[in-house]
């Protein structure tokens, strides 16, 4: 049985030209909720027919082969023939844009469930979360998979070159963004009752020199104690609301560069990862390390837009002490964080530049929450 669209739409409503497959119903892993997040804003701003990917007849031993058989060379080839297990999705109408939001490349397999994506869908764009060129000769094969697309884009813009090469694609850099509408405190902030909120990764000689202050009762220190691979919220969006709801009430958010505790995983890249966009959304004071990739400098380009906490317990300790002391000059920085996002980093911005990629107009819907967006920026100024 064919799936059907998992967000219905009013029968009046005019034919959807955007389709979307999501993983939202196979992967329930934290680090993809803001992927998901972002298929939300698509289908809240466009006119959208949303398809989840779900587990079909024995899903499980069926995946494990299909994400291994990629890997072999002798048998990668018949990968993209085989269904990893879940229920087939058929694309039988015809649509201007395909939209496939994957983490990296390991998740293409999963299209080979879908029929007619290819032949109905006029564009097709890939918008891919993860990747670094360090990783490109390890993926030479998955990166193939794009073949498929019109073009992708990269939200690490480090590796764009190196896609395109591989891939044979046009590759772009667009990147990560966050529903700024959740996650603003304006236009009426709340009581910043957290000091400091930390979540994924961090360096652990500076979060030991917070346990040691909050411990003192010195400052609320609120993180992670469950390893990332386990964090897997039964409700995304239940999800994304608690990180917003924490962000809001705090003073300062930690943001490192992506996958700053393995080094030896991004090769080297000091890359721009979700932490920054969800922080500065919030109105918090980022706190932590700059990446050192020229596109966090065009990005947060605004004094203060982040914090050196270094990474020591007398660096953490030095910072500390100018809390109270510079204390408007935070407030000050938070407040600007929160507006530079409303303008810069909701999602519909990252929508609107894929339809300009793909020659398509922004829907009206997309244009009134981009007023929306400006509005109350313009109110916080």
């Amino acid at each position: 049985m064919r799936a059907m669209p998992s967000n219905p739409r009013r029968p009046d409503a005019p034919p959807a030209r955007v389709c979307i497959v999501s993983l939202r119903g196979i992967n329930k892993h934290a680090a993809w909720c803001s992927n998901y997040e972002f298929e939300d804003v698509i289908a809240g701003v466009d006119d959208v027919d949303l398809y989840t990917l779900e587990p079909g007849t024995a899903y499980a031993p069926r995946h494990w082969l299909a994400r291994r058989m990629v890997w072999k060379p002798g048998l990668r080839r018949l990968s993209t023939s085989v269904n990893p297990g879940l229920k087939k999705v058929v694309i039988d109408r015809d649509y201007d844009l395909f939209v496939f939001v994957c983490m990296n490349p390991s998740d293409l397999i999963y299209l080979s469930a879908v029929q007619g994506w290819q032949e109905r869908c006029k564009k097709r764009v890939c918008f891919m979360v993860e990747f670094y060129a360090g990783w490109t000769r390890e993926y030479a094969y998955h990166l193939t998979l794009l073949k498929g697309f019109d073009f992708v884009t990269q939200s690490f813009s480090s590796c764009v070159a190196a896609v395109a090469s591989a891939s044979g694609r046009p590759c772009h850099a667009v990147p990560l963004g966050v529903d700024t509408l959740r996650y603003t405190p304006l236009p009426d902030p709340l009581a910043r009752s957290i000091d400091v909120y930390s979540m994924g990764r961090r360096i652990e000689s500076a979060h030991e020199a917070l346990l040691a202050h909050a411990r003192r009762r010195d400052l609320f220190y609120i993180y992670d104690t469950i390893p990332g691979l386990n964090i897997t919220p039964r409700d995304y969006v239940q999800h994304r609301e608690l990180v917003a709801n924490f962000g809001k009430r705090a003073r300062f958010f930690i943001a490192y560069p992506a996958k700053v505790d393995t080094a030896e995983e991004t090769r080297g890249a000091s890359e721009v990862g979700a932490r920054f966009f969800e922080g500065a959304a919030t109105g918090a004071v980022l706190l932590g390390q700059a990446p050192t990739v020229q596109a966090f400098q065009d990005d947060f380009h605004w004094q203060d837009a982040i914090v050196d906490l270094g990474s020591t317990a007398e660096s953490v300790d030095a910072f500390l002490s100018t809390v109270q002391r510079d204390a408007d000059r935070y407030a000050a920085a938070g407040r600007r964080n929160a507006i530079e996002a409303l303008r810069r980093f909701d999602w519909a911005y990252r929508w609107k530049e894929l339809l300009r990629l793909a020659g398509i107009a922004p829907h009206p819907k997309l244009l009134a929450r981009e007023q929306r967006l400006n509005e109350l920026a313009a109110r916080a100024a």
